[in-house]
């Protein structure tokens, strides 16, 4: 073992970002050239290997220079271009769903096999912030067995070892290497490397890569640097420099059956910032996702392929992570749109013609509730019905409208404000439940229209429904224990100079104008109104809901914020002590301690007491830390210049545009004492809404004018209850 030599396997590849400082366009020409110049060294140089990823890039080539593709194809069946990755492009490792990576090995796999017969070994996401800690559930679903990453450097991140074991909290496996200094390098610097690299190297394996070649925008090695690799790979005597793969490597990694080190749970922290910049683009992802989960088996598979590989492009690294420039968003918000059109028409389409097939005429207008999710809804529903002009025509029409379900019982609503803030319309609350991919038929009365003949028996339990009257109580404490503070952030838009957390004091905190305002209350939903500002012009409407059945509070939020260099924070203080953090991430949950430190989370969080608990619900938010004493800050909006780079500075005279300026919305629950099995439903009645349509066939839609006492005022209701 000790006159075993260190083989050094050089890894000739080339690193392309399709978007960063540049736009798509330029990325798909970057794509162009680099493949050619990919099959001109290869066809130059017989003795290297190169290595190249993601199916989005041949996909590309294929598409726009069918000539070169054809070179590609030749290359890889002569076992001399490589292909890695099994993704479709590299995307960002936290913030995408647990079906975004899956899609990524089920389409980008089919795609290998189809067109090169490749089944890809290797994973290879060598340029992403971070990973998260069920990635290997998602690569060992793909037949994937090795990976190769690079963030968290080993500065960020201290590992038993520089090749190891990769576990997730499911027990899945890949077999991990981090890459040494960079995957690409430079002309000037080969020398030094090649003179250095052997020095890294783990006596027990006696194997490391050297990644080569250009890259960020394409190109890769450089001639200057493969003749230089080919004139002095001999010359040091116990280290052999070998034109490789990452393939080759892990195959050399397991014959030698050395013992690794095991590594379990995430890969962090690289580029915190990443988790919470330019958020517009991380909640349009992830509705994209949410619509094309839900509608996927409305689509056709050609629809569906390629409603998936939109979502898997937006979920590339500099893209999802808010870090490219400002001009290359609505591109994405583009192909992101297309998307959620495409599945709203499929469902629209579907629900509607089984309506057409389903429905006979009748007296009552039907209101149709579809659940297109896979798991049961259980919840409050709103919706706005069209009911003819008797809204315009009567001060108060709740006294004469009935709900009924299929069956003729007579169900609880609440009306609510309507959204038109002009015209009268019927704006309803109704508690449901809806099966998974089962619907729930409303029958509405307009009481005095008609005889309609429904059951007596409901109206036995109308009066108390089985819902409490919410009372406004609390909702005073609950705003004065919870603020959000405006943090100073001059960190650059990975927050590179963060390394991994925020600091705790506030520059200053939004402040409530007046007291909270009653918005409504009734048996079903109870809100209150308050209005806060910062004191610098940018202020923010809350809305404080109780709602029957849920065992906390539901917040609605309207920011609207124009400043730069700023964190903000929600922040919710626990009335007990705190011992134990879970977060939702994209896979599973994973616990994490009370450091202060800045996680991603995927749409859940709960803190944890010997007693009680607390969970922070949200699908608008992406980041959140908690502090040693227990306090949960939920990061609203960071708002550092667009692809700012430390350590380069932002002159004072500038015209570079800002990230996170403008009106943001977020909706926010806070559960108390609630087990797994409501966090998990609350996650889903706010992923995957249900499907509201109407039909009124047979319904004798005009007029009601014997109700339209419109010069008589009368009481408004706020229940149906006779």
């Amino acid at each position: 073992m000790k006159n075993r030599k260190t083989v050094v396997h050089i890894i000739l590849n080339s690193h392309l970002d399709p978007v960063w400082l540049w736009k798509l366009e330029q990325g798909i020409d970057e794509v162009i050239a680099t493949a050619r110049t990919a099959c001109d060294l290869l066809d130059d140089y017989p003795e290297i290997h190169l290595t190249r990823g993601e199916a989005w890039f041949y996909e590309t080539v294929e598409k726009n220079d069918p000539g070169t593709f054809r070179r590609l194809k030749k290359h890889i069946a002569d076992g001399r271009l490589h292909v890695v990755g099994g993704w479709y492009v590299q995307p960002d490792c936290n913030l995408a769903s647990p079906e975004t990576y899956r899609k990524h090995g089920e389409i980008a796999g089919a795609y290998f096999r189809e067109k090169f017969g490749v089944q890809v070994k290797t994973g290879y996401n060598v340029d992403s912030f971070g990973h998260s800690g069920f990635l290997p559930d998602f690569y060992n679903e793909a037949g994937i067995s090795n990976y190769v990453m690079m963030r968290p450097m080993p500065k960020e991140m201290e590992l038993p070892g520089e090749v190891f074991r990769w576990r997730s909290p499911n027990g899945s496996e890949v077999l991990t290497a981090r890459i040494h200094e960079c995957y690409n390098s430079h002309p000037e610097c080969i020398a030094d490397q090649m003179a250095t690299i052997a020095q890294t190297v783990d006596p027990a394996i006696g194997h490391v890569m050297f990644f080569c070649g250009l890259g960020d925008h394409g190109a890769g090695p450089t001639r200057n640097e493969i003749d230089y690799i080919l004139a002095h790979r001999y010359d040091q005597e116990d280290v052999e420099f070998r034109f490789s793969h990452p393939d080759a490597f892990f195959e050399e990694v397991r014959r030698l059956n050395v013992e690794l080190p095991v590594v379990t749970g995430e890969l962090q922290y690289h580029a915190i910032g990443c988790y919470t910049v330019t958020a517009e683009i991380k909640r349009s992802l992830r509705s994209a996702e949410n619509k094309l989960i839900q509608a996927e088996k409305f689509l056709t598979p050609k629809a569906a392929l390629d409603c998936w590989k939109k979502v898997l492009f937006a979920s590339f690294h500099d893209v999802l992570a808010g870090s490219s420039i400002r001009s290359s968003y609505p591109r994405m918000y583009d192909l992101l749109g297309a998307v959620r059109t495409c599945c709203a028409d499929a469902v629209s389409l579907k629900i509607r013609q089984k309506n057409v097939r389903t429905f006979k005429p009748d007296e009552m207008q039907r209101i149709v509730f579809d659940n297109t999710g896979k798991e049961d809804f259980k919840g409050i529903v709103e919706f706005e019905p069209w009911l003819k002009w008797i809204c315009a025509w009567r001060r108060n029409p709740f006294t004469i409208i009935r709900l009924f379900d299929e069956k003729g019982r007579q169900l609880p609503y609440q009306p609510l404000p309507q959204e038109a803030a002009v015209l009268p319309m019927a704006h309803f609350a109704v508690p449901m439940e809806i099966p998974a991919g089962k619907r729930k038929v409303i029958r509405f009365d307009y009481e005095g229209d008609r005889n309609a003949k429904l059951s007596d028996e409901p109206n036995k339990n109308v009066k108390n429904n089985g819902f409490e009257s919410l009372e406004c109580n609390g909702f005073e404490f609950f705003a004065q224990s919870v603020r959000v503070d405006v943090i100073r952030d001059e960190t650059d838009t990975w927050s590179h100079s963060a390394p991994g957390a925020y600091p705790v004091e506030a520059e200053r905190s939004f402040r409530r104008k007046g007291k909270l305002q009653k918005h409504f209350a009734g048996p079903i939903a109870a809100q209150m109104l308050g209005n806060f500002h910062d004191g610098k012009g940018n202020t923010l409407q809350a809305a404080f809901r109780r709602e029957a059945g849920l065992n906390g509070i539901r917040i609605f939020l309207r920011l609207r914020w124009n400043g730069d260099s700023s964190l903000l924070k929600l922040v919710l203080k626990p009335s007990f002590k705190v011992c134990q953090r879970i977060d939702g991430a994209t896979g599973g949950e994973i616990e994490r301690p009370l450091n202060g430190r800045e996680y991603p989370f995927f749409n859940h969080t709960r803190l944890i007491g010997e007693q009680h608990t607390l969970a922070v619900v949200s699908k608008d938010c992406f980041g959140v830390d908690v502090q040693p004493d227990g306090s949960l800050r939920l990061t609203l909006l960071r708002t550092p210049y667009y692809a700012h780079h430390d350590p380069n500075k932002v002159p004072e005279v500038n015209f570079y545009p800002v990230t996170g300026q403008g009106e943001q919305e977020y909706e926010i629950v806070v559960l108390c004492d609630s087990d797994a099995a409501s966090v998990r439903q609350e996650v889903f009645n706010q992923t995957q809404p249900v499907v509201f349509s109407e039909t009124t066939i047979g319904v004798n839609r005009w007029p009601v004018d014997k109700y339209a006492d419109i010069n008589k005022p009368q009481k408004m209701a706020v229940t149906n209850v006779d």
